[in-house]
């Protein structure tokens, strides 16, 4: 292959990666909710508690790479943890489960999650 050849290729696959890049599905942080988040206690104190979470995209677009932070708080609203979940893909107009855990002591009385800021 000529070294003109090869520049134009290059030049070719670099257009068509940032085209790529630039459809690939983004956040769109006004469009997605958390519809609940709920207190999983299991009966036997040595499984970890888990923090179940209904995450809604309710816009046009899928979004991908979101972040949700849950705080696991105890006795008078004391935090005791906060954890973080990754959601890969939300399709569009689509609802997802998730789930944060929860493995400290002392047992956690509530847990409230968020959705993270965008970095």
């Amino acid at each position: 292959m000529s070294g003109l050849r090869f520049v134009r290729l290059a030049h070719t696959l670099v257009a068509a990666g940032l085209l790529v890049g630039a459809a690939s599905p983004g956040r769109a942080a006004d469009s997605l909710a958390i519809g609940e988040a709920r207190l999983h206690t299991p009966p036997d104190s040595h499984e970890p508690q888990r923090a179940l979470i209904e995450l809604r995209n309710a816009g046009p677009d899928p979004v991908a790479q979101v972040k949700i932070l849950c705080t696991f708080t105890g006795a008078g609203g004391a935090v005791l943890d906060t954890q973080t979940v990754s959601v890969p893909d939300i399709a569009a107009r689509a609802a997802v489960q998730a789930e944060a855990i929860y493995y400290g002591y002392p047992r956690a009385s509530g847990a409230a999650c968020r959705l993270a800021e965008p970095r």
